[in-house]
């Protein structure tokens, strides 16, 4: 059980729940832990997502499909991130999205029936969780909005300003990015090489620096204008 403690931890899920009491909350929404082999896909556009889940090792990609067919990349989920938590708390019957596995990744199954049905529950952390699940679900709605901001840019510069605009930016105009460069690309929706080459043309103009995941700000009022 260390393993799964020890992604417990880092899921804003179960923020505010003393370790020792992981246990009673499993029990409470009947974890279950599953391996999940690379390329499974877990959900599928048009299915029902029954149990929401918890990365507890490897990553998980969420995706969905353009006008055109070509499958763009959501979000990805590493350890400790919740997923189809919207879908189950709406009652959806059928999911925008599609989650598959990038690696093997361990997940943990929850059962939300403790939290959204009217029945006795002696678990005293329900609604600990009840309060953290409603934190995640906002963070979820933040994380679209910039999303939708993304997409609604015409060029590709004004997309990486956006991307840039939501991380932390060092004293020193360091940013560290959270992904490579094909996996940035995907989460902007644009070509692989058309982000190597706009990037460049940056670098030319002095807005900034790259090297691997790190991007330096040179031109300080790029992410302010």
């Amino acid at each position: 059980m260390g393993s799964i403690f020890a992604a417990m931890r880092r899921c804003q899920l179960f923020d505010g729940i003393p370790e020792e009491k992981y246990q009673n909350v499993l029990n409470c929404l009947h974890g279950e832990v599953r391996t999940v082999l690379k390329d499974t896909v877990l959900l599928r556009i048009g299915d029902c997502q029954r149990r929401p889940g918890v990365v507890m090792s490897g990553t998980l990609r969420i995706s969905l499909y353009s006008e055109d067919g070509n499958l763009l990349t959501i979000d990805r989920l590493s350890r400790g991130r919740v997923f189809g938590e919207t879908l189950v708390c709406s009652m959806s019957q059928d999911s925008p999205i599609q989650i598959d596995a990038l690696n093997d990744t361990e997940v943990l199954y929850l059962d939300f029936d403790p939290l959204l049905l009217q029945q006795e529950n002696g678990c005293p952390y329900r609604m600990r969780v009840t309060a953290n699940l409603l934190q995640e679900m906002g963070r979820g709605a933040l994380f679209l909005n910039q999303k939708m901001r993304i997409l609604a840019q015409n060029r590709l510069r004004n997309r990486i300003k956006v991307y840039l605009q939501g991380l932390p930016v060092a004293p020193n105009g360091e940013i560290r990015l959270e992904m490579g460069r094909g996996e940035m690309a995907d989460y902007l929706c644009v070509d692989r090489s058309a982000l190597s080459r706009e990037l460049g043309r940056m670098q030319k103009e002095g807005i900034l620096t790259y090297q691997g995941q790190v991007i330096q700000i040179l031109d300080s009022e790029f992410l302010t204008a």
